[in-house]
């Protein structure tokens, strides 16, 4: 008996042993794995402005699906305020206030060949829309699911609505309206006026 119970504690040892060898190889192949992962989504901030907080855009980020189907853009004002707002979103007068997203996706240039859009209406709620540049003026290519969830601003899009690139990276732009629905205020870039994001790959 006392030899049987040894042999029996040498092949749980063995086992238990090999499980060990076996999930810290698995673990350093993941970790390997995912340090040469590209990233699936990239983020900025901008610093905290003396203006007024409603249209004090605070961060931003893009995001990429697991199945890279879609991607996902998401801002924040430092006081956020729903899209429904007659005033500061809706205002009384064209422009109309909200959120666009540059996006870049060719490293040769610093242009936005894309934008990203986020509106609001005091019936709809947030909307938003992809449009590409055409000669210097904006075309729809693709309407767009957008959301506001108390605290973040959110757009969804099929990634063939940016032409399916390799990466992409963008600026976010933000302004609204005055309490009364007069005057746009904000004009806040993150990360600032002519600075991008890193890139997000896509493939």
């Amino acid at each position: 008996m006392p030899t049987s119970q040894r042999r029996r504690r040498l092949v749980t040892t063995t086992i238990l042993a090999a499980l060990t060898v076996g999930a810290l190889a698995a673990g350093s192949t993941a970790a390997g794995a995912a340090s040469v992962r590209p990233l699936r989504s990239v983020s900025v901030q901008d610093p905290l402005d003396t203006g007024d907080a409603i249209a004090d855009l605070r961060a931003a980020s893009v995001a990429v699906s697991r199945d890279r189907e879609h991607v996902t853009v998401t801002a924040r004002f430092e006081q956020p305020t729903s899209p429904t707002s007659q005033n500061w979103w809706f205002g009384s007068s064209l422009p109309r206030g909200g959120i666009t997203w540059g996006l870049n996706t060719d490293p040769a240039s610093a242009d936005w060949q894309y934008v990203a859009e986020l509106r609001g209406d005091p019936v709809m709620g947030a909307y938003g829309y992809v449009a590409k540049q055409v000669n210097g003026a904006y075309q729809l290519t693709c309407r767009a699911s957008a959301s506001f969830d108390g605290t973040s601003y959110r757009v969804r899009f099929p990634v063939r609505c940016i032409g399916g690139p390799d990466r992409l990276r963008f600026t976010a732009y933000g302004q609204l309206y005055h309490d009364s629905g007069d005057g746009i205020i904000g004009g806040d870039y993150a990360p600032a006026w002519g600075e991008f994001s890193g890139w997000l790959a896509l493939r």
